[in-house]
C-alpha cells in the first residue's frame, strides 16, 4: 500500500514537471540532456572513426561538427539562427578564427569583445553565439586532441597563431549546421 502511494506521488510529480516544461519551455537540465544525448554519441562515433582511420580525421570531424551544429537548435539549447545579431556574431567568430588560426584564441578575443559590447550597451544586448562558440570550442579541442594522439596533427601546428582560413573550416561546418538545423526546427 505504501509503495503504491509513493508510485502515484512520483507519477504526479512527473506530470507536473511535464506541464511546467510545456508551458514555459524546456528546463536547462532537459535542454542539456537532449543536446548531450545526441552530441556525445556523435562525438564518440567520430573518436572511434579517428582511431580507425586517422588520415580522414579532418573530414570526419567536419561532418560531426556539422551534425552537432544541426542538432543544436533541435535540442533547444540555443535558439534558431534567425536574427541579425546571430549572423553578426558568427561572422565575427569566423573572421577571428581565420585571422588568428587558433580556436581558443578566437574564442578568448570574441569573449572580450562581447563583454565590452555588453558593458557599452549597459547589459541590454544579448550574445546569441556565445554558447555556440563554447560548444564548438569543446568539441573542436576534443577532436583535435584525438588527432594529435593519432599522429595526424602536430601539437605545434595547433598551438601556433597566424592567418589560416583552412583551420576555420570546422567552425564554418558547425555554423552552417546551425543554420540548416534552424531551417528545419518547427516552433
Amino acid at each position: 500500500m505504501q509503495n503504491n502511494h509513493l508510485y502515484e506521488a512520483a507519477e504526479e510529480a512527473k506530470k507536473v514537471k511535464f506541464l511546467y516544461e510545456v508551458s514555459l519551455g524546456y528546463t536547462l537540465s532537459a535542454k542539456l540532456e537532449r543536446f548531450f544525448g545526441i552530441a556525445l554519441l556523435l562525438a564518440l562515433l567520430n573518436l572511434l572513426f579517428i582511431a580507425w582511420r586517422p588520415e580522414w580525421a579532418f573530414w570526419s570531424s567536419l561532418t560531426t561538427l556539422f551534425l552537432i551544429g544541426a542538432w543544436l537548435p533541435h535540442s533547444y539549447l540555443v535558439n534558431r539562427l534567425e536574427d541579425l545579431a546571430g549572423y553578426r556574431d558568427v561572422l565575427i567568430l569566423a573572421l577571428l578564427h581565420g585571422l588568428l588560426g587558433n580556436p581558443v584564441a578566437a574564442f578568448a578575443v570574441y569573449g572580450v569583445l562581447a563583454l565590452l559590447f555588453w558593458l557599452l550597451s549597459r547589459g541590454e544586448q544579448s550574445n546569441p553565439a556565445a554558447l555556440f562558440a563554447l560548444i564548438y570550442l569543446g568539441f573542436r579541442c576534443l577532436f583535435d586532441a584525438a588527432s594529435i594522439l593519432s599522429g595526424t596533427v602536430d601539437s605545434a601546428d595547433w598551438l601556433r597563431f597566424g592567418i589560416d582560413f583552412m583551420s576555420s573550416l570546422p567552425f564554418l561546418a558547425m555554423s552552417s549546421g546551425w543554420f540548416v538545423g534552424s531551417l528545419f526546427r518547427d516552433d
